[in-house]
């Protein structure tokens, strides 16, 4: 049988097969790929088992990764030939890379990048050297954020990934969990001495709601900072204030020392499954992330209906638009503004119209296989 050649749709008269390549992860990445399954099985898409186990840094088990991969891509056969493979992460994209070789040979290989590659500096050399494969063997690359972009110069087709929100638990411990690929922050979670819940339904109280993993990206120790700040400046007549955050993760216990420390409103909730109950109990939605590929959690107050301030970070424009009150990254006097211009109820009203006319805007199920079928040339019946 003639393998398909680059560029060409496989023949209509038989099942398109796809190869996805993923790493070991969890959180957006993993939520996302899921839905891609999903989306592409029910459009009657064969997804054959890649077979490997991508681990987060380099290790003697990626010749064998590659050696597998080849094989599973150079397979012949009606039932056994691949169309197109979709490898997400910058490791598994550049290991896939390796195991189809050059454009023009093999199946059409496309990558997404969810993440920026951070932490120290061994691990920064080596992203550059991952990205270097990636711009000269991927056919095209979907990025999350748009700051992304630059990094895959070269690459005959770039565009920006569809993420959309899944439904359900799913989306919410998409937005709990996830951290960049490569980061120097350790796996794991250390526990945070408790604190003091604080006392709800008070009136004329702002409800603020962060639903984050504890971690350096998220930027919580700016956020504590602007609290700070309006701590410092309220006035016996201004709105008191509540924030409460949702989430686990390695600074638990460093933002839980500095909260007693520095008597803030804020309570850390932990691990949590019930963040719809959450938003809607919430006046504000408070994002203060040092860099974001496209916020589920965001996705979700849209949808919610939530007023909301966010860091302009990565792609959380692409999210909200010009809905949410965006400000600079690691700008905590910023970020204090933006929640002082939303105490006001009326503000807060008009801004939760403009989050339920966003969320009409966002893209789902349907718009992603759209995007899939095309990036991956491939044709459904």
């Amino acid at each position: 049988m003639r393998r398909t050649q680059e560029g060409e749709r496989p023949s209509a008269d038989r099942t398109p097969r796809v190869l996805i390549v993923e790493p070991a992860a969890s959180g957006g990445l993993a939520a996302h790929v899921r839905m891609e399954r999903a989306v592409l099985a029910q459009a009657g898409v064969e997804l054959p088992e890649a077979g490997v186990r991508i681990s987060s840094r380099p290790a003697p088990a990626d010749v064998r990764t590659v050696r597998t991969l080849r094989e599973r891509m150079r397979a012949s056969g009606v039932r056994a030939t691949v169309d197109a493979v979709h490898a997400h992460g910058l490791r598994a994209g550049a290991l896939a890379a390796l195991a189809r070789g050059p454009r023009g040979r093999g199946p059409r290989l496309v990558v997404t990048l969810h993440n920026r590659v951070v932490g120290p500096r061994a691990v920064r050399a080596m992203g550059r050297l991952l990205l270097r494969v990636v711009r000269s063997r991927a056919d095209a690359v979907l990025t999350v954020s748009p700051d992304l972009d630059p990094l895959v110069r070269g690459v005959p087709e770039v565009e920006h990934a569809l993420i959309p929100a899944l439904p359900g638990p799913e989306a919410h411990a998409a937005a709990r969990v996830t951290a960049p690929d490569a980061s120097a922050d350790p796996d794991r979670d250390e526990p945070g001495e408790p604190v003091e819940p604080v006392e709800p339904d008070e009136p004329g109280v702002l409800d603020v709601l962060v639903v984050a993993r504890l971690a350096p990206q998220k930027g919580l120790d700016d956020l504590l900072d602007a609290l700070g700040l309006l701590v410092a400046e309220a006035v016996p007549a201004a709105p008191g204030l509540r924030v409460r955050i949702a989430g686990d993760g390695p600074l638990a216990s460093h933002l839980s020392g500095r909260i007693r420390a520095e008597h803030l409103p804020v309570e850390l909730l932990g691990r949590r499954e019930d963040v719809p109950d959450l938003l809607a109990d919430c006046d504000l939605v408070v994002s203060s992330a040092l860099w974001e590929g496209q916020p589920v959690f965001l996705q979700e107050a849209l949808r919610a209906g939530r007023a909301i301030v966010a860091t302009d970070a990565g792609g959380t424009r692409l999210v909200t638009g010009r809905t949410a009150h965006l400000v600079p990254v690691g700008d905590p006097a910023a970020l204090a503004r933006a929640i002082t211009s939303l105490r006001e109820e009326e503000a807060r009203r008009s801004a939760e119209r403009a989050s339920r006319e966003r969320s009409h805007e966002l893209s789902g199920p349907d718009d992603l296989l759209a995007q899939l079928t095309q990036v991956l040339r491939i044709s459904l019946r």
